[in-house]
């Protein structure tokens, strides 16, 4: 391996990383009729104890966005729920769960679940500037030409990404007439595989890229950040991707550093890795799934969907972020994003005039 490569100006790993993490779709795939173990899903236990939880909280007469362990008391699916986030952040990065009766709730109460089952794994964090604690991933007729919107609120194709908290987590409340299957793929075998295919090109991966903040600036702050796609820190590897806010940002703004060619040609690399399917990993929601994936090692997508005619029946997730106090650490670089890198209190987006709510509209 070059100097370049092991360059103290650029820490980046001593070469390439195993493990659990360094996954490739097929591998993961289930054969017909199987289970894959990714997969759990809720037993009817598991549902009492939910339900019951939900009753509590409504008892206690707590706003949403004042849950927590204590409002949304758990006994046995806590060791469910430690062993997934165990997974989350130490093993493949990501797990679904499968089984949780939608069809019982309305909206409030499927939302108080899923709520309930986040402050379990960590902080809730805010998803916009809104303060939203729990956001909702639907197709809102929004302009995407506008610089403003966020890709979730259409029916595009989302390019692979990660989102600005530690843990994302999506509950299928309602899905499309076709289409909007879910894609993941690992960023730690990404790596590995630029550093097999082109090493040359790995320290611009480790540079600065500035992002656009899509119109949510915090206080003091630029209209968009900059943010290396790996970080190399404390032996961990974590990825950040946002190419559309990545080149959004050397339209909009003069004052943005230039991407240089080898930044370039390392995000057309990722994008090639990202959908081979000998890379990826395809998911189809069902209603009532919940996924949860780690931003540091997981880049997700999503297909295009085609909606049903019917209001009440259109695709609608809702989405959390979250921030486990037992997360890795972070480097000082993550602030900008993140606001801080303390785990447990990071990350999230915070503008003035933000408070944190919880609606059940998006």
């Amino acid at each position: 391996m070059s100097a370049v490569l092991n360059s103290a100006a650029l820490p980046m790993p001593p070469g390439p990383i195993s493990g659990p993490s360094a996954w490739y779709g097929p591998t993961l795939t289930p054969k017909p009729g199987q289970q894959p173990d990714w997969l759990w899903r809720l037993t009817d236990e598991d549902k009492a104890e939910l339900d019951a939880a939900i009753r509590f909280f409504q008892a206690s007469g707590a706003p949403m966005e004042a849950i927590n362990r204590e409002n949304f008391p758990l006994r046995g699916l806590v060791k469910k729920l430690e062993a997934a986030l165990a997974e989350i952040l130490q093993g493949r990065g990501f797990v679904m769960v499968r089984g949780f009766p939608v069809e019982r709730y309305d909206t409030a109460s499927a939302a108080i679940a899923y709520l309930g089952i986040g402050v379990h794994f960590g902080t809730l964090r805010s998803s916009n500037g809104r303060g939203h604690l729990l956001g909702h991933v639907q197709d809102v007729g929004a302009d995407i030409s506008n610089s403003n919107t966020r890709f979730y609120q259409t029916n595009r194709r989302l390019e692979y990404h990660t989102d600005s908290a530690d843990i994302v987590g999506l509950l299928c409340l309602q899905t499309a007439k076709s289409g909007g299957e879910s894609f993941i793929a690992s960023s730690i075998t990404v790596y590995n595989e630029i550093l097999k295919r082109r090493p040359e090109l790995l320290p611009a991966a480790f540079l600065p890229f500035a992002t656009d903040r899509r119109g949510e600036v915090p206080d003091g702050q630029k209209p968009y950040f900059e943010m290396p796609i790996f970080n190399w820190h404390a032996g961990r590897l974590s990825g950040f991707y946002l190419r559309h806010y990545i080149e959004e940002a050397q339209r909009r703004f003069a004052d943005a550093p230039r991407l240089t060619n080898a930044q370039v040609e390392v995000m057309d690399l990722i994008d090639q890795l990202v959908n081979d399917p000998a890379v990826h990993l395809q998911m189809a929601f069902e209603r009532g799934d919940m996924q949860f994936l780690h931003n540091h090692q997981i880049l997700h997508s999503r297909n295009d969907f085609e909606n049903w005619p019917e209001p009440e029946r259109q695709r609608h997730l809702l989405r959390l972020w979250m921030a486990p106090p037992g997360a890795r650490p972070l480097p000082d670089r993550y602030a900008a994003r993140y606001g801080q890198v303390t785990p447990g209190d990071r990350g999230g987006i915070i503008v003035p005039g933000t408070k944190l709510s919880v609606s059940l509209v998006a």
